[in-house]
């Protein structure tokens, strides 16, 4: 089977859409990739993924969402070579930030599951059956241990402080072994039941255009009862920043910060003020 095949735009009034047609069978897993002036680093991501699921009977799509970029027109849409299973181009007319990009990708989704993923990511053969096992055993969100290119750990989940300032957590077997609680995890590779998503009310777009939202997700979860399960025998590459065209510079992310304080106004006072980077 060929693994890539160019996908070819087409119009509707909400976003321009391409669909690869489909059996009409049920979905098991949605694969939802934002892209924001992205390049071909998205092609390796979603060809490790079709080849994770090569030996899967399992069911899937994948379901890219395309923001324009200013600076980068059409960038993604020429160089995007997507796999041949399944795959729906969704190109925003204006640019949704990621939050607003995965709540789109999850309203076309059709998948019982939903798995978000960074355009730069690539994962390991294995990786998603132990994701969706934590989930089925109750966890609202699953994520694994992400690591650097070459196997440095990037996060095992992260913690927050007083305000609001994140740090990961690096020693997996302390996370493991519960001496490390994660309050969130990178929604660089997240599993969800559709579901439970949906109970949660998904991604806060106002956390435009992004950072953040993957933290004000995980801490609704946990206020509602659920909880997000760090996978941390599970180690999927982050090419960290690759994803999508930004500025010199690191970003500014207060707004963002901002809004989650005031959105969990407990953080200020159940947890530590820290400056360190990390304990572990």
């Amino acid at each position: 089977m060929p693994v890539l095949e160019r996908v070819l735009t087409t119009n509707s009034p909400a976003a321009r859409v391409s669909v690869l047609p489909g059996d009409g069978t049920d979905v098991s897993y949605s694969f939802v990739f934002v892209t924001f002036g992205t390049g071909a680093i998205v092609v390796d991501a979603i060809e490790s993924v079709v080849r994770s699921m090569d030996a899967s009977a399992a069911t899937y799509e994948i379901v890219v969402v395309d923001n324009p970029h200013p600076e980068a027109p059409g960038t993604s849409r020429r160089e995007l070579a997507l796999s041949t299973r399944g795959v729906r181009v969704l190109v925003a007319t204006h640019n949704l930030g990621f939050a607003g990009g995965c709540e789109l990708g999850a309203l076309h989704a059709r998948g019982r599951y939903l798995v978000f993923l960074n355009p730069d990511v690539v994962v390991p053969d294995g990786w998603l059956e132990p994701l969706v096992s934590s989930v089925d055993a109750g966890a609202s969100i699953a994520a694994p241990m992400l690591v650097h290119p070459g196997g440095r750990v990037q996060e095992v989940g992260a913690r927050l402080d007083a305000g609001g300032g994140t740090h990961p957590w690096l020693d997996p077997a302390a996370v493991a072994s519960g001496a490390a609680v994660p309050d969130y995890a990178s929604a660089a590779c997240w599993v969800m039941a559709r579901d439970e998503h949906e109970r949660l009310g998904g991604f806060d777009a106002g956390y435009f255009p992004a950072f953040y939202e993957d933290v004000d997700l995980a801490l609704r979860a946990g206020a509602s009862g659920g909880r997000i399960e760090i996978v941390s025998d599970v180690a999927v590459t982050h090419h960290r920043g690759s994803g999508s065209r930004r500025s010199n510079g690191p970003p500014d992310t207060s707004d963002q910060r901002d809004r989650l304080l005031a959105t969990h106004p407990s953080i200020r006072w159940t947890r530590e003020r820290r400056s360190s980077t990390n304990d572990w």
